[in-house]
């Protein structure tokens, strides 16, 4: 009896819906392209990883640019994010990934431990009048980069609603067009 709820159970996933506008709501999956085309773009939405990713295609000869200080994010709480501005030259795409993952960083050197621990250290070598480099010890250590006021990176938690206001300056004139999307997430 036990067995049956602990395999049923298995992880449980988030995909995503355009919920407005209306004529273009539509569900997300994974694996595949759900393309939305609003002249002079085409949106190709798809979930991964839990996360919202928007490629934005520049079907035009022309460059259009993805202006991040006009453009915003409102979380499910309510909270804006801003979005990082980027060019997205013709007949080509701009990589969005909705909530975006903060950077990681890490220690790239193998690692042995036994017991409680055992660990090795570079110690001063007072023979070398000069600084020299040591593949084996002097590699850079990595760390979670947490940053409580940046409010670039967040986290989607649950299930919810998402307000995406994207603005494009078209070409080198003075142009602006403004495309948004009310995306929810939901539990599969």
């Amino acid at each position: 009896m036990l067995v049956m709820p602990l395999l049923g159970g298995g992880c449980a996933h988030y995909e995503y819906d355009i919920v407005s506008p209306p004529d273009l709501s539509r569900h997300i999956p994974t694996k595949v392209d759900t393309i939305v085309k609003l002249d002079p773009l085409e949106y190709r939405f798809q979930t991964f990883d839990n996360r919202l990713v928007v490629r934005i295609f520049n079907t035009t000869d022309s460059m259009i640019q993805l202006l991040g200080d006009q453009s915003t994010v409102v979380d499910p709480d309510g909270q804006s994010h801003p979005l990082r501005p980027g060019p997205i030259a013709p007949h080509s795409f701009l990589k969005l990934i909705i909530p975006p993952p903060r950077p990681q960083v890490y220690d790239p050197g193998p690692t042995f431990g036994v017991g409680v621990g055992v660990g090795v250290t570079h110690n001063y070598d007072p023979n070398y009048l000069y600084s020299r480099y040591d593949p084996a010890f002097d590699q850079p250590r990595y760390m979670y980069v947490y940053d409580e006021n940046n409010a670039y990176f967040w986290d989607w938690k649950g299930e919810g609603e998402a307000r995406l206001t994207l603005v494009y300056q078209l070409g080198a004139g003075d142009k602006l067009i403004r495309q948004e999307f009310v995306i929810k997430r939901r539990k599969m």
